[in-house]
């Protein structure tokens, strides 16, 4: 029987140089690149590890200089050098920026420094930062009253965040906003539903072709009559508060509102299930949600069951989750499973939830990864990453297991990074 590390590696030769789709970033349009070093270093996933292996996050705050803040971080990234996360930083400044002294330190960070500004200016960076990284397209996460008017749509496409419409609606600066992109004035639910439909209307005609919420643990959607709902959106426009049980009803309404406008025009919703938000009181800037145990899709029923006919692109946070994602790919016509996402982006956790996914769902159902980066460069070493453990599982749980051959496991491979992307979102 063949060496698995050899077919392993054959797989991996392949896999490198499929032309990916990264279906969810939060990279910036207007600057998708790095500036400066700072720019890179501020990551969360370092920030937080460093913090919490006793950095102080003082250190960390915008008012303290590059020559300060710099080294002080890394010195404090001493201790997440075992880290998977550490290794981004060493691939990424290795391959994109020719840094040839291995580690970054605090005694050698001014050459980094430099060729990330260096790069930065030059005409076409962002183009060459994907192709050394093979990623074809880059999915962004827009408010719903950003200005995509100058989105490069040959690299980028738009995606409506929908987190503050759901969540958020009873701030009347939240629905002020709502009403001037909208160009609506919101008195009752149909005219919600019609500025609803306006800013997907123009997410649309500029090349958006998905809408994407993060749902909190436990979250439920129930279906709301429409005199319900009236009674609830009269309510928070005549500035009264809500209870909890109101707040739901408001929230799964707008919700079920904005699957409609999915189905509508035809575009996949993306949901990543599970984060508490601020969970951690003294953690760094984006590094303070959590995930949380004794969790349950089963929340989500209700929205999934009244519209079969929308694609859900579902993510989880929490590995106990990955075994009832796993069921929902198996059995709903209507849900698609959708990359590793955040503290299950390591990968221990990638390719046994892999492995499963690969024996269970159907392979047109998979999309394998996405980079959820800020900043383009995160993309090579994060898709090396998944790449690596994607021929490792095709070599060995698919190929090994006699589930196909070498050929089908290419194939495999080729539709979740690109061919299920292409054919799900439309790109």
């Amino acid at each position: 029987m063949e060496n698995s590390t050899a077919l392993r590696d054959r797989l991996l030769d392949e896999i490198m140089d499929i032309p990916v789709i990264d279906v969810h970033s939060h990279v910036p349009a207007a600057e998708p690149c790095a500036e400066r070093l700072r720019d890179i270093l501020g990551y969360h996933y370092f920030t937080e590890l460093a913090h919490s292996a006793g950095l102080d996050k003082a250190v960390l705050d915008d008012s303290v200089p590059d020559e300060q803040m710099i080294p002080q971080l890394l010195d404090g990234m001493k201790a997440i050098r075992n880290t998977v996360q550490h290794s981004w930083l060493t691939e990424l400044a290795s391959e994109l920026f020719d840094f040839d002294k291995g580690v970054v330190t605090s005694d050698n960070w001014q050459e980094l420094d430099r060729a990330v500004q260096s790069a930065a200016g030059q005409q076409g960076r962002a183009r060459e930062v994907l192709e050394a990284s093979s990623i074809e397209r880059v999915f962004l996460t827009n408010s719903f009253d950003e200005d995509l008017s100058r989105v490069d749509t040959d690299m980028f496409v738009p995606s409506l965040r929908a987190d503050n419409l759901v969540f958020e609606l009873e701030d009347p600066e939240v629905r002020g906003k709502l009403e001037e992109v909208s160009d609506t004035e919101i008195k009752d639910s149909n005219s919600l539903k019609a500025a609803l439909h306006t800013v997907f209307e123009y997410f649309i005609t500029r090349g958006a072709k998905s809408a994407a919420i993060s749902l909190p643990p436990h979250c439920e959607t129930v279906v709301v009559e429409d005199a319900e709902l009236e009674r609830v959106v009269d309510k928070v426009l005549s500035g009264q508060e809500l209870d909890a049980a109101e707040s739901q009803k408001l929230q799964s309404g707008v919700f079920f509102m904005l699957a409609e406008l999915c189905g509508e025009f035809e575009v996949p919703m993306q949901v990543m299930y599970g984060a508490r938000r601020d969970a951690y009181e003294h953690g760094v800037p984006k590094g303070t949600d959590i995930c949380q145990a004794g969790d349950s899709l089963t929340g989500l029923l209700p929205l999934l069951n009244s519209f079969p006919g929308v694609t859900f692109c579902l993510s989880v946070l929490n590995e106990g989750l990955n075994q009832e994602l796993v069921n929902y790919g198996w059995i709903f016509h209507n849900v698609v499973i959708s990359g590793h996402w955040w503290y299950l982006n390591v990968p221990v956790y990638i390719e046994q939830d892999l492995t499963a996914r690969i024996q269970a769902v159907p392979g047109t159902k998979l999309i394998g990864y996405y980079s959820d980066m800020y900043k383009l460069e995160f993309g090579l070493p994060k898709f090396n990453m998944y790449r690596r453990s994607l021929a490792k599982v095709l070599a060995e749980e698919f190929v090994g297991r006699g589930l196909g051959d070498e050929e089908q496991a290419v194939s495999l491979a080729r539709a979740m990074l690109r061919g299920n992307a292409q054919r799900i979102f439309g790109v």
